[in-house]
């Protein structure tokens, strides 16, 4: 019963995560939209949307074992998970600023507030 509420406990952590990150990204994009133009709220969307699919990505290597998997499997999955995610992250930097025309600092911030989402959502994800 425990584990069970802990992977629950832990997916709505992530999912909050998830929503903070968009809501993050969103405000950006309109505040850049609003007083600079449509370059940087693109370049808003894309740093926040780096962040969001590298937060997918290891949302779902850690919970596709699901529950009763042994620890050294989750273990492992995590530190996998977490060690693609900053490759990820860091291929989808060089896509943005090699292809996508982006203006860097509306692309970093928005990249950087969205690594809020995790200080703003952990504290109230479990009892």
């Amino acid at each position: 019963m425990v584990k069970r509420e802990c992977f629950a406990g832990a997916k709505k952590a992530t999912t909050r995560i998830l929503v903070i990150q968009l809501i993050i990204t969103l405000f950006a994009a309109t505040v850049c939209f609003a007083s600079t133009g449509t370059k940087d709220a693109y370049s808003a969307l894309v740093g926040g949307g780096i962040s969001i699919i590298a937060t997918l990505y290891f949302a779902q290597q850690v919970f596709s074992l699901g529950i009763g998997a042994p620890a050294a499997k989750i273990a492992r999955r995590f530190y996998i998970g977490e060690a693609v995610k900053l490759v990820l992250t860091a291929v989808l930097f060089g896509i943005a600023i090699l292809w996508l025309h982006v203006s860097f600092l509306p692309l970093f911030l928005t990249y950087i507030a969205t690594l809020l989402a995790y200080w703003l959502a952990l504290p109230f994800a479990f009892r």
